[in-house]
């Protein structure tokens, strides 16, 4: 989720925004005609939550594009803004209950998910535009200072990293050899983070694993490597190939810990069909890595549950760990059943 959070660059630093879950550019009128519905002057604050996702997201599918711009960024920066806020469980459910709010989280989540993929393709191509006229160092440099959102993939990438390795057996002395992820898509920014905080926490002589980037689009998987390149050293160890996950072309017997990303199926049923597709080409013992939600985060994304019956047939849950930072994404660690 951090490529979603880095349309406004909310909670960053840099940016000291109200936290009020409305803002001054709410159509009065929208709210007004709801709060008529309800047949109530006193709103409750899980009201008001519950009513500014609703009208969010009706503002959003006006839209005609989804690539970054004014409109989309503020809309989409008071959405993440409202979802990462922490509340009580009761006034979650409350908000969550609200009446038609379950019926648009499909619409809303896939919504953020086209918005999200628009924006990763943008900072992709800008930072690659800018690599045919300079230096792999400037590059980074440049991606690491205009990317709004950098340091999220950084927080999330320690955070996953301390669940892999927590999830590892106590006896296990083999080095991690070969991450793969899936669904990489055009800004392989956790996969860079991710073998980044490796070589920091790694003891000279220890062997740094290779990451493989997967991705189903040709497109994606071009520009991601193109962009890789140009990063000089700190691209070493990635590679890159196009193929779907699950795919009897891919096998991922010699990977020790395989990612899932978070927009690859946008529903526990769709998820649920991957994950047995791309646990049948893995060996036993390896890591499943997935992004879920908890809270009001699953307005944005799904919350992922690994303990299903057809799951736990093949997959020992070791971790789930819910971040109550700007990181929106959960991390969910299972181990592949023998």
């Amino acid at each position: 989720m951090p490529a979603l959070l880095s349309v406004l660059g909310l909670g960053s630093p840099r940016n000291h925004q109200s936290s009020h879950y409305l803002d001054n550019n709410t159509n009065p009128d929208i709210l007004a005609e709801k709060l008529d519905t309800m047949g109530s002057a006193n709103i409750t604050k899980a009201q008001m939550i519950a009513l500014s996702i609703l009208d969010t997201h009706k503002q959003l599918k006006k839209l005609p594009t989804y690539q970054p711009g004014e409109e989309i960024n503020r809309l989409l920066g008071n959405l993440v803004h409202t979802c990462v806020q922490i509340h009580p469980p009761s006034v979650i459910q409350q908000i969550l209950n609200f009446p038609g709010l379950q019926q648009i989280l499909s619409s809303l989540r896939t919504i953020c998910s086209e918005a999200e993929s628009c924006l990763e393709t943008h900072w992709a191509e800008h930072t690659l535009a800018l690599a045919a006229h300079q230096g792999h160092e400037t590059v980074l440099k440049a991606l690491q200072t205009d990317f709004p959102y950098f340091q999220n993939y950084i927080d999330l990438a320690r955070l996953e990293l301390s669940a892999i390795r927590a999830a590892l057996p106590p006896n296990n002395t083999a080095p991690l050899k070969k991450i793969t992820f899936i669904g990489s898509g055009p800004l392989p920014l956790t996969s860079w983070c991710l073998l980044d905080e490796i070589r920091k926490t790694s003891s000279p002589n220890d062997t740094i694993p290779i990451i493989c980037n997967i991705d189903m689009s040709p497109t994606a998987i071009d520009v991601s490597s193109q962009l890789n390149g140009a990063l000089g050293p700190w691209g070493e160890g990635m590679k890159f190939l196009c193929g779907e996950a699950g795919s009897s072309s891919i096998s991922l017997e010699d990977s020790d810990v395989v990612y899932i990303a978070a927009l690859v199926g946008l529903s526990q049923e769709d998820k649920e069909e991957i994950f047995l597709k791309v646990v049948r080409t893995m060996r036993p013992g390896a890591l499943l890595v997935v992004r879920s939600a908890w809270g009001l985060r699953t307005c944005l994304y799904p919350e992922v549950n690994v303990t299903t019956e057809r799951l736990l047939g093949v997959l020992e849950c070791c971790a789930v760990v819910h971040p109550f930072t700007d990181v929106v994404n959960s991390v969910v660690v299972a181990r592949v059943r023998g």
